[in-house]
């Protein structure tokens, strides 16, 4: 039952995560955007940071994710081992 909460309870970080790249993809859109319409000049180098940071973020997203599904697999074999015997 601990197992299953903690998967549970790591679902629930992931799809956080999830949301939280979500909403950092939109603001740097639009900041992006707005600086634009305003006339701002926006350094490559500046937007290249964000985006490596966004690119880091989404690599641990997907980490996280796999790892997840790593043990949940682990945990349906288990459990089938388990009714064969």
């Amino acid at each position: 039952m601990a197992v299953s909460n903690a998967l549970f309870n790591e679902a629930e970080v992931i799809k956080d995560t999830n949301s939280a790249l979500e909403d950092v993809q939109e603001t740097l859109a639009l900041t992006l955007v707005d600086s634009l319409k305003a006339g701002d000049h926006i350094t490559t180098p500046t937007v290249i940071n964000m985006l490596k940071d966004l690119e880091d973020m989404q690599l641990k997203y997907y980490d996280r994710m796999e790892d997840n599904e790593n043990v949940q697999g682990g945990l349906e074999n288990q459990a089938q081992t388990e009714k064969e015997d």
